[in-house]
């Protein structure tokens, strides 16, 4: 059970990854450039601030950095889950102590972006979404 144990948080460390990687922050970096476009373009118009577009885009830019930082970390510590841990146990303890908090911090991260990036732009059916499907 405990060789299942590991498998499985491995192959989900993995897909965490790749999920991340490959769809929420290119979605969140899309989101920020057009949020960044939209405050330049208001500035120019109105010769002043554009406080909207601004807050926004400081929050984006602080949630994706939340998701990039999480994510050097989970790719880390799965590096160091492929190194010897010696028995079954202690490797099954170490998924559960490094390898599971990672991946909810990286878990975190993209919930808090899902809230902020534009529908359009977001790859992955969105909680509220989910709640429809039959």
């Amino acid at each position: 059970l405990l060789e299942t144990y590991v498998k499985t948080l491995g192959i989900e460390a993995q897909l965490t990854s790749n999920l991340a990687h490959q769809m929420i922050l290119p979605a969140a970096l899309r989101n920020q450039s057009e949020v960044a476009q939209t405050a330049l373009v208001v500035r120019q118009a109105t010769g002043g601030a554009a406080p909207a577009a601004d807050g926004l885009l400081k929050e984006l830019v602080t949630l994706t950095t939340r998701l990039r930082e999480a994510m050097e970390a989970l790719d880390k510590v799965r590096e160091e889950a492929e190194g010897p841990h010696g028995d079954v146990p202690a490797h099954a303890k170490f998924h559960r102590d490094k390898v599971l908090p990672a991946m909810d911090a990286v878990r975190a991260a993209g919930d808090a972006l899902e809230r902020r990036v534009n529908d359009v732009l977001w790859p992955l059916p969105k909680y509220r979404e989910m709640l429809f499907v039959y």
